[in-house]
């Protein structure tokens, strides 16, 4: 049996009382719509489409969201949730299956998702919908169980009896429909008298009057938690984080506080890492083995190597080597590869920079657009030059030279091999190999 996926994230969200589109809202790192993406691909739906608003569709947002894969169908007139779906129907004929979710229930499992496809299949069943046992059900659309145990119709809040007021058995909105069933029911349907809207809750009861409706039921809570405006946003998030820090913990990462450590979706970490408190894991990132992760560190989109020391510092888009140490508040950015067992010092910053296996950059010190070798020795202090106003300059500093404090390097310039800066220096032209320079401007001083 093949299954498609549907979205559907062509919503307002009023009550997000944002610019932001609400499908665009980022839960650990990745948007909501990002994220039901990522379950139904857990699952096993390889081809998704979205349904949009006009707006949304022509945002660059939308784009960076999605994988490229991902297809896009547009709503043009907000018509309701039926109505949406068969926006995307010319991109899923042909498949056994379809399953439709919205973009704001994320906690769903694809495990969950796995499970109501089987039954779906397995049973010959026209509609399934996914529910879930909530504390309090508030708001939400109730799930009315047939004595057969199959799905009688889905009630919205203002519209349920007393009993179904009482049932905390809450639509997910997530269900599985047999392809070559549902449109036509859709067709069916009578638009609300209120909205002229066409909701998609109303297809399961067409399912339930010839047998074919079944219910999959989740006892865990977190499964009916959706996201309507900022205080759900971090309800989800705070879920989201706990179970994200208790797979990482499991699989051998400790965590020296999870309450306050913060690692995003998809990051990935080898065990005998450890983190300590206050720390940012950012979407992107891949740590390797015992890597130690001081406190306050925010890593971002970076590659840090075995063995690793990042103590309290911020590294961004950039690469970390195995054994390299990068000291309290120092700044790694724009590309900076620090190589194996290469030092940065405290409050240094790297910007598209390559550090060489086993040298050191002292703290206080800025290197950008640099090229520096191996076993560099490079003083407190000392600043690449790279910017003259108008351009960017390169500087290269070959293997085993030595930088003294505050060296000012005014690129373009060549440090060749082994050679030598005094303290205070600024160089403006290029040093040969071997030789030593100082002053201002500097000067050779060998002889």
């Amino acid at each position: 049996m093949t299954t498609a996926g549907i979205i559907l994230a062509a919503g307002k969200g009023m009550r997000m009382k944002s610019n932001v589109a609400k499908p665009l809202h980022k839960v650990c790192g990745m948007t909501l719509v990002g994220h039901t993406v990522r379950i139904m691909r857990m699952a096993g739906i390889d081809e998704i489409n979205v349904v949009v608003s006009t707006d949304l569709a022509e945002s660059s947002e939308l784009n960076e969201a999605l994988p490229t894969d991902v297809q896009v169908a547009i709503q043009t007139e907000q018509l309701g949730t039926a109505d949406a779906m068969i926006s995307a129907k010319s991109s899923v004929l042909g498949h056994d299956s379809i399953v439709v979710a919205p973009a704001d229930m994320v906690l769903v499992t694809a495990d969950t998702v796995r499970e109501m496809v089987e039954l779906h299949s397995n049973s010959g069943a026209f509609a399934t919908v996914l529910g879930a046992k909530v504390d309090d059900p508030a708001g939400l659309g109730r799930i009315k169980i047939d004595r057969d145990g199959s799905t009688e119709r889905i009630v919205e809040e203002h519209e349920c009896d007393d009993d179904l007021l009482a049932s905390k058995l809450i639509n997910t909105a997530w269900y599985c429909f047999s392809n070559d069933w549902v449109w036509s029911a859709l067709d069916s349907i009578e638009p609300a008298t209120e909205t002229a809207e066409v909701y998609l809750p109303r297809v399961v009861e067409s399912a339930h009057q010839v047998g074919r409706s079944q219910a999959v039921v989740s006892q865990n809570k977190e499964t009916g938690m959706g996201v309507n405006d900022r205080v759900q946003l971090a309800n989800v998030e705070s879920v989201l984080k706990q179970r994200i820090n208790d797979l990482h913990m499991t699989n051998g990462v400790s965590l020296q506080d999870p309450a306050s450590t913060y690692i995003d979706v998809d990051v990935e970490i080898g065990y005998d890492t450890s983190i300590a408190a206050g720390s940012h894991i950012e979407i992107g990132t891949r740590i390797g083995r015992g890597v130690e992760i001081g406190p306050g560190t925010r890593i971002t989109a970076s590659e840090i190597g075995d063995g690793a020391v990042v103590d309290g510092a911020r590294v961004q888009d950039s690469v970390v080597g195995a054994g390299a140490f990068v000291g309290s508040n120092a700044l790694l950015r724009g590309g900076a590869d620090i190589r194996n067992g290469a030092k940065v010092g405290n409050l240094s910053e790297i910007k598209n920079s390559v550090i060489g296996t086993g040298s050191i950059v002292s703290h206080f010190s800025y290197i950008g657009d640099a090229t520096v070798g191996k076993n560099v020795n490079i003083g407190a202090g000392t600043v690449t030059c790279n910017y003259d106003g108008r351009d960017k300059h390169p500087t290269v500093i070959e293997d085993d030279a030595l930088i003294g404090s505050s060296t000012m390097l005014v690129a373009p310039v060549k440090i060749g091999k082994a050679a030598k800066t005094g303290a205070g220096s600024v160089v403006r032209t290029d040093v040969v190999a071997g030789d030593t320079v100082a002053g201002v401007p500097a000067k050779s001083i060998k002889s």
